[in-house]
């Protein structure tokens, strides 16, 4: 099975001595080409970092990580931009926008740096999807938080990209925004064969996924196909009380 994103014994700790800490704890998953994944748990259980290291943003302190077939180990920064730029997009709770530049410009921006020529129907057809048929032409300052949100979401999805990685895409949206935004995630994984891989803490966010992943203190417990909802919270609820009940019980 063709697998974008590869993660092999990977661990990222944080400090020495007895004070370290194991944001991730020896994790092995692979992403496979077209699917869905969120990565849920409690509250410092290692998901951003999981995201990080998957990405190629943060470098684990063992362990391999592989994107597009590609190790990144031993890779400079140079390569590492490089081989993103190509192959990834990002959707962030920072949404990184130039203010200079039109809805539009920002979108195209990752395309235009590669060289790249855009798709025009389909660049206004994912602006209009994320809610800003009528904002194409405004500059970020004029937009409000959640506008920009949807902003970061459209320039990810316009490339095309073999994989996106997204941090709480839906967390600065309403309600109705964010499951259109969703549904366009799903719809690019199904349709175009993307490899999404969504860190989030609303297991109804979880649902629209293929798959969830639970981690808790930087350990992969378990996962969920064909998630819901109401399955998803359930488990959240079951190892944020396992994980926070006292030792013994």
């Amino acid at each position: 099975m063709n697998t974008p994103v590869q993660l092999t014994d990977v661990r990222k700790v944080y400090g020495t001595g007895p004070g370290a800490v194991d944001a991730l704890a020896g994790v092995t998953y692979g992403f496979a080409a077209g699917s869905f994944t969120a990565v849920m748990g409690p509250s410092g259980s290692g998901k951003s970092t999981l995201l990080h290291c998957a990405a190629g943003l943060d470098t684990p302190t063992s362990g391999e990580v592989q994107l597009t077939g590609r190790s990144l180990r031993g890779l400079d920064e140079t390569a590492l931009t490089e081989l993103r730029r190509e192959h990834v997009a990002f959707v962030f709770q920072s949404f990184n926008l130039m203010p200079a530049l039109t809805v539009r410009q920002n979108v195209v921006l990752p395309m235009t740096l590669a060289g790249k020529q855009p798709d025009d129907a389909w660049v206004t057809e994912v602006i209009g999807r994320v809610g800003l048929g009528e904002r194409i032409k405004h500059r970020p300052s004029e937009l409000s938080g959640g506008q920009q949100q949807r902003v970061a979401i459209a320039r990810a999805l316009a490339g095309r990209t073999a994989i996106t990685f997204a941090d709480e895409p839906t967390g600065a949206l309403d309600t109705t925004t964010a499951l259109d935004v969703l549904t366009l995630l799903r719809d690019q994984s199904r349709q175009l064969g993307q490899t999404i891989v969504m860190v989030t803490h609303d297991p109804v966010a979880a649902s629209y996924a293929d798959r969830v992943v639970f981690l808790v203190d930087g350990r992969i417990v378990s996962e969920a196909t064909h998630p819901t909802a109401d399955t998803v919270a359930a488990e959240l609820a079951h190892l944020s009380a396992g994980r926070l009940a006292p030792r013994g019980i």
